[in-house]
């Protein structure tokens, strides 16, 4: 078994000391940046001793966070993603591939993904809610793991077209085969442009 340290957000100073001495790996999500006076983390930079994702059980999915709030969502696109422009306000399947992809990419040891995120990678799967695909929120009492995904596991086997992304992703970040990116392989969601990324052509 591997352990791991859930050392999200701002914490003690001796926390990463003790979790190094141990040998524990930490969790990175890019909402809950560990270093001060930073708002998103950045993937790219985070350690092999890690394991990253864009959400979790404990916290919105990808597409909930995306479009819960305005001004973060304005903020993540122009420091993240890089643009001037206005976000689009719904989180499209070219923003969740963007996202995911540099989770892929990232150094971490592990990179582990909700099926929700994965999920809204296709159009297909977001006719639900957003909010109602969080699986437990920590500050309310009565919100306790009762979500059921609304995708039959034999509707996804079927699905090539979701298969071949999700394929596309893990390839062309080099972790189907470590240490080494795959030649060819899809790099799209790193060259994304912020015109591809608000939906046009």
């Amino acid at each position: 078994m591997l352990a791991c340290g859930e050392d999200l957000g701002l914490i003690p100073a001796c926390v990463h000391p003790v979790m190094q001495e141990l040998g524990l790996i930490g969790l990175r999500i890019q909402r809950m940046p560990s270093e001060p006076n930073t708002e998103f983390g950045i993937p790219s930079q985070y350690s092999y001793m890690t394991v990253c994702a864009p959400s979790c059980h404990d916290c919105s999915t990808l597409r909930a966070w995306w479009e819960e709030d305005e001004g973060r969502r304005s903020r993540f696109y122009k420091t993240v993603v890089g643009s001037d422009e206005e976000p689009p306000s719904r989180c499209t399947p070219e923003v969740v591939h963007f996202i995911v992809q540099q989770h892929f990419d990232a150094p971490s040891m592990w990179a582990i993904f909700p099926l929700q995120d994965l999920l809204a990678l296709k159009d297909k799967y977001t006719s639900r809610p957003a909010p109602e695909e969080t699986i437990n929120d920590p500050t309310n009492p009565r919100h306790y793991w009762r979500f059921r995904v609304h995708v039959t596991l034999e509707s996804l086997l079927d699905d090539k077209d979701i298969q071949a992304t999700i394929k596309g992703l893990v390839t062309s970040s080099g972790r189907s085969f470590p240490g080494k990116k795959v030649e060819g392989a899809d790099e799209s969601g790193e060259k994304l442009s912020k015109v591809q990324l608000n939906g046009k052509a």
